[in-house]
């Protein structure tokens, strides 16, 4: 998804360390952590339910083509 590398991580956390203080960086990091989670489960279900609606829309061209294949052997 990102391409950061370990080396940017660490400037990050230790830019993060500079501003924060050692004192409120493990609180931060976890509320941090806590909210990506969040937003990744929101994406993953997102994708979810895209999903089920292009099976859904697929199945339906199939019944559609199905119902049209009866109704041209009734006649």
């Amino acid at each position: 998804m990102f391409d950061i590398s370990f080396a940017e991580l660490v400037v990050v956390g230790i830019v993060a360390l500079i501003v924060i203080g050692p004192e409120r960086l493990p609180a931060v990091a976890r509320t941090v952590g806590y909210f990506l989670g969040r937003a990744r489960r929101y994406v993953d279900q997102v994708k979810h339910d895209l999903h089920e609606e292009m099976e859904l829309d697929s199945l339906r061209k199939l019944r559609d083509s199905m119902h049209e294949t009866v109704n041209s052997f009734e006649h």
